[in-house]
């Protein structure tokens, strides 16, 4: 093959490499800037309903209520619906113990899911907000009222926060560093149209616009697409975010990455119509760089990496390139081995574990594997 050939190939491969984490962002705060379009907010107080996924929550669930209660807002205008899916352990005893009246107890006998929980409980929530949480993730007092200030707004459809990663008596994690930057491009998505996707552990829709989902879906993920699906804005705001510790160790982190990997490979196949930018605009486009092309990152890294193999010999310049990523892997390799340690070697840490779990999700989606149940990394 032509030497001009393989560079070509090599500066191809390094551009889609860092095409999602790097060009996508600074695209999206050009475009913010340009084709930025606002949203109402004001001081309003609907009736809510906070929707606490649990399972064998023993040792978080009396804190979560605890911390659900103290919430500043109308105790009148609050449902707190527990949906404990299969739960073995206390955690329904627990929850039965409260004897609050804005207390509701969903448990369900066998495992289904938390998507399968959802689909069932959804329906019967009385407040016209609905809020999604999970019993680990803890409230600032007020982030209610910040949450529903943005549904004054009529054409928006789902509020998402984001995750504070912080450990008891420590700093924030790497995963919180990741956090950050989700919020941050989330953000400026919804500053152009519809941000794709939520976090999980805090977002809200406005419960006429829920549809229920395949058992197997990622909620955080597929929601959002069922809101914009039905013309409404799927917003996030800086301001609203929970606190959450981070997965115990790398095995615990790269578990939940395949799991969130597979599932949302998954949605994007089932809903592959988004990916049509003529239908929905700005949303394909956030869509295909925001997710696409960023699960993709496992195997442009790869193409990168042999392409440079092949270009040894022809300057120094790629013995260079090469040398760098080597070193790159190692520090992150060396850092899950607790070898190496740091702010650095933690992102290059998470960064690893991310783009395998990736790779891995690739191969259990083509397969046909499914996750609809989830463990506790605690």
């Amino acid at each position: 093959m032509p030497m001009k050939l393989l560079e070509a190939g090599f500066f191809l491969f390094l551009f889609l490499s860092l095409y999602s984490y790097g060009i996508y962002p600074l695209l999206l705060f050009l475009f913010a800037k340009i084709m930025r379009t606002n949203w109402k907010s004001g001081e309003i107080k609907p009736k809510i309903s906070i929707i606490i996924s649990a399972y064998n929550e023993e040792e978080v669930i009396q804190e979560k209520i605890k911390n659900t209660l103290e919430l500043e807002y109308p105790p009148e205008k609050l449902e707190i619906i527990i949906s404990s899916d299969g739960s073995r352990d206390r955690t329904n005893q627990m929850v039965a113990d409260v004897g609050d009246p804005r207390i509701v107890l969903r448990a369900f006998p066998e495992r289904a899911g938390k998507t399968a929980c959802l689909n069932r409980v959804v329906p019967e929530a009385q407040g016209e907000i609905v809020v999604f949480t999970d019993a680990n993730s803890m409230f600032p007092s007020d982030v209610l009222l910040k949450l529903v200030r943005n549904f004054s707004d009529k054409n928006v459809g789902l509020v998402t926060g984001w995750s504070k990663y912080v450990r008891k008596g420590g700093g924030e994690e790497s995963t919180g560093i990741y956090s950050r930057f989700e919020m941050w491009t989330k953000h400026k998505e919804c500053l152009i149209s519809s941000c794709v996707g939520a976090d999980g552990a805090i977002f809200s829709i406005r419960k006429n616009l829920f549809r229920l989902l395949r058992d197997d879906d990622i909620n955080d993920f597929v929601i959002p697409l069922q809101v914009i699906k039905q013309d409404k804005r799927s917003i996030m705001d800086p301001g609203v975010y929970c606190f959450e510790e981070p997965s115990q160790g790398a095995s615990g982190e790269y578990h939940r990455q395949v799991r969130i990997s597979t599932r949302t490979l998954g949605a994007i196949r089932r809903n592959i119509g988004f990916l049509n930018p003529f239908k929905y605009g700005s949303v394909s486009f956030f869509l295909i760089s925001h997710k696409l092309m960023r699960f993709l990152v496992p195997f442009f890294l790869i193409g990168t990496f042999g392409v440079n193999l092949l270009l040894l010999g022809d300057s120094y310049f790629f013995l260079v390139t090469l040398a760098g990523q080597v070193l790159f892997f190692l520090i992150g390799v060396f850092s899950i081995l607790e070898i190496f340690k740091g702010k650095l070697g933690g992102f290059i840490k998470f960064f690893l574990i991310t783009i395998t779990a990736q790779f891995i999700g690739w191969f259990r989606m083509l397969t046909g594997a499914t996750d609809t149940v989830w463990t506790s990394q605690r």
